[in-house]
């Protein structure tokens, strides 16, 4: 593994990536593994404080070289054409194909919702998931920021004559939706919004009583470097360097202690054929306790409680 030390030396790497990129995906991701940088351990201790977010945005405003906003989040192609053949068969991969059919299905099945329950899938790209959950019966809306995959999940729905809602917005304007929902799902997504903590504190107001949170194939590993902050992987460098995305990674123990402060027990699964067959699932802890069709009043006002002591202690903590 070659660790790189600077900017040039980067962008160096970033030129074979693209001779790479010319040759197939599956050579372009060999290359990915090849490098990467390594970035000094946080300053700041508090990992919820706006100090530390503002050093681990100045890493990523090297590497970008501009300051990050989500309009950086674009991703150019043709959406009428990519609805024929979309991501991750245009790869011609057989390896990305199958990692990618397993990881939705191994999602599917983790969910085990009843057909007709409510979805809703942040940030889902290319939409397949999002389209295997509509043909599978459920109420499917999805939120994503980038206006070409909008169009393309509209068109892909459209040819399927799929009852699919499209809203095109920013993690944070799901609030905006003015609904609940039997499920949550974030798919190779949550690790790209630069206020996940703001986006934590809305779970609670989004997932109806009984409902789950799903985390699938996201970059959570006690391996990381930091509690949580800029990944330094080579399809990291390439992602910011090139595209100016948002790529953050996360420690198991800070992600854990984020949701359980807000009262979400955190339940992992892992499917060992696939490179993305990890799923969290968060489920309300006094839930599991209480009947919620019982005591909904009760579950509310508990609910808030157990967020703010959790907010306190993680406070005290730090």
């Amino acid at each position: 593994m070659k660790v790189i030390s600077d900017l040039d030396e980067l962008d160096r790497h970033l030129v074979r990536l693209e001779d790479a990129r010319r040759v197939s995906d599956a050579r372009l991701r060999e290359e990915f593994d090849g490098f990467c940088m390594e970035f000094p351990p946080p300053k700041v201790e508090d990992p919820d404080s706006e100090e530390y977010r503002n050093e681990q945005f100045a890493i990523y405003e090297k590497i970008a070289g501009k300051t990050y906003s989500t309009d950086n989040e674009i991703t150019s192609f043709d959406p009428m054409k990519s609805a024929d053949i979309p991501f991750p068969y245009v790869t011609q991969g057989w390896e990305v194909i199958g990692d990618h059919l397993m990881g939705v299905g191994f999602i599917i099945k983790c969910m085990k919702l009843p057909t007709g329950s409510s979805v809703l899938e942040f940030g889902p790209g290319w939409g397949n998931t999002s389209i295997a959950l509509a043909r599978s019966g459920y109420d499917v809306t999805c939120i994503e920021i980038e206006k070409n995959f909008v169009a393309l999940i509209k068109e892909r729905a459209r040819r399927k004559s799929l009852n699919l809602s499209v809203v095109q917005g920013d993690f944070l304007d799901a609030e905006k939706l003015g609904r609940k929902f039997d499920a949550i799902l974030f798919f190779e997504c949550f690790h790209h919004c630069a206020r996940h903590n703001d986006l934590l504190d809305m779970l609670d107001e989004l997932v109806n009583p009984g409902g789950i949170v799903v985390f699938a194939a996201e970059p959570i590993t006690d391996a990381f470097h930091a509690p949580w902050g800029i990944r330094s992987d080579g399809q990291t460098l390439w992602a910011i360097r090139n595209f100016g995305w948002l790529e953050l990674g996360f420690t198991e123990t800070y992600f854990r202690k984020s949701l359980n402060r807000r009262g979400w027990a955190v339940e992992r699964r892992h499917c060992p054929e696939t490179s993305i067959g990890t799923v969290y699932i968060a489920r309300r802890e006094i839930e599991t306790e209480l009947k919620t069709e019982r005591y909904p009043t009760l579950l509310k006002i508990l609910r808030g409680l157990h967020r703010r002591l959790g907010t306190l202690i993680a406070r005290i903590d730090h």
